[in-house]
Parts: structure tokens; sequence; C-alpha cells
């Protein structure tokens, strides 16, 4: 049988239009999103549910950052000969494996961002940034991240677990890392540290807080560049 249209009153406005202009999405677009539903063999969904749905448009965008080198100072004149440096691939606890940026709110709780992320792999953004930094501080162009070919021969192999890496609830941005330099092949540990770096009174937001982050790194590569150089004071490094 015939279904009769639901009629409105004169000068008020569809509640069918009223409901798609109240989620900002426009008419046009509800009709097109309910037609490709349908082509896709979907059900057709009630205005109210598709309503419901606007809201995934409104999330805000990602924010993505990353980690920053030391800038090399000008008068830096690396060594191009003397014992090659090599930065094994960092270790972080899982928790810190994430997309997300992860901020610290109590002793056992943590929070991870939904908007502001890592614009790539945290462990690859920390070892690509101490490796620049060690090479400047040494100063080597002889500095390489691990794995590299079998015909480079690596002298000294640098170690390192990060055991924490975020902000803290009091505002600090902590580090805390252990790192080994290991010679000979493999069969010699020339140093085993575990040191703690921190940065005070950091504001909440992320761009703030990753420039913190950046800081404590090149703390950590200035300690581990000292320790590489001890290490090599019999190499000719010129």
């Amino acid at each position: 049988g015939k279904v009769a249209a639901r009629a409105h009153r004169p000068g008020t406005e569809d509640p069918q239009r009223a409901a798609v202009r109240q989620t900002g999405l426009g008419w046009q677009s509800m009709m097109r999103m309910r037609r490709l539903l349908r082509r896709a063999g979907a059900p057709v969904l009630s205005f109210g549910l598709l309503c419901g749905c606007s809201g995934l448009f409104d999330q805000p965008p990602l924010q993505f950052y990353t980690l920053t080198a030391e800038p090399a100072p000008v008068t830096t004149s690396p060594s191009r000969s003397g014992p090659i440096f090599a930065i094994a691939p960092v270790r972080l606890p899982q928790y810190l494996s994430q997309r997300a940026i992860v901020t610290r709110t109590g002793p056992t709780q943590l929070d991870l961002s939904e908007n502001h992320v890592w614009a790539g792999p945290l462990a690859d953004a920390i070892g690509s940034v101490l490796s620049e930094n060690i090479s400047t501080m040494i100063p080597s162009d002889r500095v390489v991240e691990l794995p590299v070919s079998a015909a480079i021969p690596v002298d000294y192999e640098v170690r390192i677990e990060i055991v924490s890496f975020e902000r803290q609830p009091d505002g600090a941005v902590d580090l805390v890392a252990r790192w080994t330099v290991v010679g000979g092949g493999g069969t010699q540990l020339m140093a085993v540290e575990r040191a703690g770096y921190q940065v005070r009174d950091v504001p909440s937001d992320y761009a703030s807080i990753t420039v913190a982050m950046s800081s404590l790194l090149t703390e950590l590569s200035r300690d581990i560049a000292s320790a590489l150089r001890s290490a090599a004071a019999p190499y000719p490094m010129s």
C-alpha cells in the first residue's frame, strides 16, 4: 500500500533537515553518505544514527612531534679518522613504545594523548638524536647506527636502555637510562652506567614537553661521548 508522507506545519523546518543541520555536515553530504552505504550493501541507517556518527568528523586534527639534536657548534671540526663508534637500537619499556605521547599522572597511572603523537617510532627518534649529538660532542664523523654492513669494522658499541622518559605529575620531565660501552668486537666491557636527568617546571603543553625531552637527550649524549673519548684515548683522533 501507499505510505503517507509526514506533513509539517507551514513555516517550520522539516525534522530530517533540522537534524542534519545540527550535525554541521549539510543535507547534500548526508545524502551522499546514505547513497554510498546503500551501494556498499549496508542497510540504510536512520537519520538519528547518521547524526550520531557525525561526531566522528568533529575530532581535532593530530599534532605530530619529534625530538631534535643539539645544534653543532660552528667551530667543530669532526675527526675523519680513528675508531668507529656504533649506537645499537635503543630499548624502550613497552608503555613508551606507543604512537601517542605518554605523560605520568600518578605513581602507577599514565595518560596517552589521543591527538598528540610521535611522527615516527620513539626508539628510532632517540637513536638518531643520540647518534647526531655524540658525533658532534666527540667530535667524530665515524659514529654510525646499528645495524651496519659487516664491512664496517666497529670498534666500540654503545647499548642504551631507557627506563623512563616522560613528564611527571609535579611538572618535571625525567629521563632515566642504562647504558654500556663494549669494545674489542663485543668482548671487552668498557663502561656500565645508570643515570638520571631532569628538567623542572615544564608546562603541560606537548611542544614544551618534547623540547625538554630533547634537552635531556643532550645531557645523556654528553655523558656517553665523554666515556667514548676516554675509551678511545689510545687511538689518534685527527
